[in-house]
C-alpha cells in the first residue's frame, strides 16, 4: 500500500486528470486545456503555502480572495474578468471531483463565483429586417446582372445563408466550390448545388458545407461571368474578386458592399424611420452595421429554427459554441449554457 495521502496534491490532480480525460459527457479537454488547469493548480497551491492553507481545507473566502489577486500578464493591463472566471472555473471542476472522491465535504468554489463578464450582445436584425434584405436581393438589385451584380449578391448571400466572415469569403479559391453530383432537391436542368470546403482563417481547420439552392444558384452566376478578363485562371485562384482583372478584394470592400445593402432594403421598406416598434432601427445603428450583422442573424435564424447546436457549431467552426450566447435576445429559446 502506498505510504502517500490520498490528499497529496500531485496524486489528488493525477487522480482529477485521469478522471477528466475519462469523461464522455463532456466537451474533450485537450493538451492546451490541461496545461492550463496544471498551472491554475499550481498557482492555487503557491496561494495555498503563503496563506498556511491546506488545499483540503479551503473555503468559499479563500478561493474568492484568490481569484482577486490574480495579476495581470502586463503591469500596463488589469486582471479581466475572463481571466477570474476561468480560473474559478479549474478550481470548481477540481472540488467537485475532490467532493466525489470524499476528499472535502462541500465546493468551496460554488460560494465563491466571480462576477458575470460583461459581454455586448451581438447585434441581429429582426424578422421584417431580415426579410427586406432578402427581397432586395432580387428586387432592384443594382447592376441587375452584371459582373459586380453577381459578385455583391453571392457575398451577401455567403454571409447571409452560410455565415461565413468576411476573412473566409476572401480565402475561398475556385477549388473550394464544388457543384454536387445528383444534388437532391435540385430541379431538372437548374443550377447545381454546390458544397463549399471553407477554410479557417490563418490555416488549419476546415470545414464542408453544403449550400442551398438560392446561394448556390449565385454561385453558379458568379462563375459563368468571374473568368472574364482574368489571365490566369487555376484552382488555387481566388474565388471572389475586386475586379475584372483579378485583383483581391479588400475586407473594407466586403464591408462597402455589406453597408450598401442594408441601407438600401432597410430605407425602402421604411425601416430606418417608422416608428413602429420592433421593426424599426435607429439610422444611428447602420453605421454598426456589417458583415457580422448579417453572419449573427443567419445564426440566430438557424437556432430558431431548431438547427441543432452541434450542427451549428459545425458550420460556423467554433471550438466553444458558447460564443452563441452573446446572441441572447434574438433566440427563441434560452441558449443551453
Amino acid at each position: 500500500m502506498s505510504d502517500v495521502p490520498v490528499s497529496d496534491p500531485d496524486v489528488f490532480f493525477a487522480s482529477w486528470r485521469s478522471a477528466r480525460l475519462a469523461r464522455t459527457d463532456l466537451k474533450p479537454m485537450g493538451a492546451a486545456g490541461l496545461t492550463q488547469a496544471s498551472l491554475v493548480w499550481r498557482h492555487w497551491l503557491a496561494f495555498c503555502t503563503v496563506h498556511s492553507l491546506a488545499w483540503d481545507a479551503a473555503r468559499s473566502a479563500d478561493i474568492d480572495r484568490f481569484c482577486q489577486a490574480i495579476g495581470p500578464r502586463s503591469s500596463l493591463k488589469k486582471t479581466s474578468p475572463v481571466t477570474r472566471r476561468r480560473y474559478w472555473r479549474v478550481l470548481r471542476d477540481l472540488y467537485d471531483h475532490a467532493l466525489a472522491s470524499r476528499l472535502v465535504e462541500a465546493n468551496p468554489a460554488e460560494g465563491a463565483q466571480p462576477p458575470a463578464t460583461e459581454r455586448v450582445p451581438s447585434l441581429a436584425l429582426s424578422g421584417p429586417m431580415w426579410a427586406a434584405l432578402h427581397e432586395g436581393l432580387y428586387d432592384n438589385f443594382p447592376g441587375s446582372d452584371d459582373f459586380k451584380a453577381r459578385r455583391n449578391r453571392l457575398v451577401l448571400l455567403l454571409m447571409m445563408r452560410a455565415a461565413l466572415t468576411v476573412r473566409e469569403i476572401i480565402g475561398l479559391t475556385l477549388d473550394c466550390a464544388k457543384p454536387c453530383a445528383d444534388s437532391p432537391g435540385s430541379p431538372a436542368g437548374s443550377a447545381p448545388l454546390y458544397a463549399l470546403c471553407v477554410r479557417k482563417a490563418g490555416g488549419g481547420h476546415e470545414r464542408a458545407l453544403l449550400l442551398d439552392l438560392q446561394t448556390s444558384r449565385a454561385l453558379h452566376d458568379w462563375l459563368e461571368v468571374r473568368p472574364a478578363g482574368l489571365p490566369a485562371l487555376h484552382p488555387g485562384s481566388r474565388l471572389i474578386v475586386g475586379d475584372r482583372i483579378g485583383r483581391a478584394i479588400a475586407p473594407n470592400g466586403l464591408y462597402n458592399i455589406c453597408q450598401a445593402h442594408l441601407a438600401r432594403c432597410l430605407v425602402e421598406k421604411g425601416l430606418l424611420a417608422d416608428p413602429m416598434p420592433h421593426s424599426v432601427l435607429d439610422p444611428g445603428a447602420l453605421a454598426h452595421m456589417g458583415p457580422n450583422t448579417l453572419r449573427n442573424t443567419c445564426i440566430a435564424m438557424w437556432f430558431n429554427a431548431g438547427v441543432p447546436l452541434a450542427e451549428i457549431q459545425r458550420r460556423c467552426g467554433f471550438k466553444d459554441a458558447s460564443v452563441m450566447s452573446r446572441l441572447g435576445a434574438h433566440l427563441v429559446q434560452p441558449f443551453p449554457l
